[in-house]
């Protein structure tokens, strides 16, 4: 008779008893044990067969990955922490000026939040005036920065010394106005250089930052001191005024103009005359440089108000290095203009000895 649809038999050999007559099923169970037992046979001996195979499988997986986390992984690492960096400016020199170049000294702290610490090679970083967060279109002048070690969490960038080419210009001007008018003056570096870490790979990087410092904040507190006039001295073309210009510098910057001239005018009588500082340089603190000028007297007189107050309004026009003309300065200093109110009555007794 057939098995019943449906149903799951079991398997075995039908026998005949002789003796009894009676037909027995010897019982035969397939064990899914042994079924697995005989699987796992198979794979240990597959293994054992082609051990080769699978350890070359497994280095070559390792490279792959080694070599993603070297080539691939690491630049963008090393990128990372080089845009995580940040410089703190503490100095800046412009001397020895020309009309195409300067002499920079600059000190800076690199703030590196980054464990490791890489060598970048020495590069020439365009330097750019940043208003508003734009970059300006051009860089004024490239430093040749030095190479830097660079450590957890700050280490030292200098450059001493070095004579560079104005690059352009118009952009040294921006800059010159920016740092004479500005409470505040953002300067962005950017340039490409090597990153060492170790025995791996040299990675090219990219180093684009930006640094805020204080400017000179339209000159504010400026004053003169110790004015003296000469009243008998009307010849024409002969200093007849002196004096002590006091000039507050509460920027970083060191910067040296040559000898710098002021035009002098009083709303009422304009021009009334002019006032020199010889070997003009500006440094960070407090500056009092002597000056001198020519002053018309009966100009000035008739400028007073009735307590003798004159209001002397003042303005750069000229900055002379080595018998160049800096334009880049003079337009700056012609782009401030000051005030500053003077007793006049006072500033005579003072001249005389009363």
């Amino acid at each position: 008779m057939s098995e019943p649809l449906g149903q799951h038999a079991t398997h075995g050999s039908n026998n005949y008893d002789e003796k009894t007559g009676a037909h027995h099923t010897d019982q035969v169970e397939h064990s899914p044990v042994k079924g697995r037992a005989a699987k796992g046979g198979k794979v240990k001996r597959h293994c054992k067969k082609f051990w080769w195979v699978h350890i070359i499988i497994f280095c070559v997986i390792f490279l792959i990955v080694a070599l993603c986390l070297v080539y691939v992984g690491m630049p963008k690492i090393a990128q990372k922490d080089v845009d995580r960096s940040s410089l703190e400016v503490t100095q800046i020199q412009f001397l020895e000026p020309t009309s195409d170049s300067l002499v920079v000294t600059q000190e800076a702290i690199l703030h590196s939040p980054s464990k490791f610490t890489p060598t970048l090679d020495a590069f020439d970083a365009g330097s750019y005036l940043v208003v508003n967060g734009t970059w300006a279109a051009e860089p004024m002048v490239y430093l040749p920065f030095p190479e830097l070690h660079a450590l957890h969490p700050k280490s030292t960038a200098r450059i001493e010394n070095k004579r560079v080419q104005i690059n352009n210009l118009d952009r040294v001007t921006d800059y010159a106005i920016a740092v004479l008018t500005q409470e505040e003056v953002t300067n962005g570096l950017a340039g490409k250089t090597k990153l060492h870490l170790g025995k791996l790979p040299t990675v090219n990087v990219r180093y684009n930052t930006t640094t805020t410092y204080k400017g000179l904040n339209k000159l504010a507190g400026f004053n003169v001191t110790d004015v003296r006039i000469n009243i008998t001295e009307t010849r024409e073309g002969v200093p007849n005024l002196k004096g002590n210009a006091f000039i507050p510098n509460p920027s970083p910057l060191t910067i040296d103009m040559g000898n710098v001239t002021l035009i002098l005018s009083t709303e009422k009588a304009g021009v009334v005359g002019n006032s020199t500082i010889l070997n003009f340089t500006l440094k960070p603190g407090d500056n009092s440089l002597p000056m001198f000028g020519i002053i018309e007297q009966p100009k000035v007189i008739s400028s007073m108000d009735k307590n003798s107050i004159v209001e002397l309004l003042i303005v750069g026009n000229s900055s002379v290095y080595n018998g160049q003309h800096l334009t880049y300065y003079e337009k700056a200093l012609a782009s401030n203009k000051l005030s500053l109110k003077m007793n006049v009555q006072q500033v005579l007794s003072d001249s005389i000895g009363l």
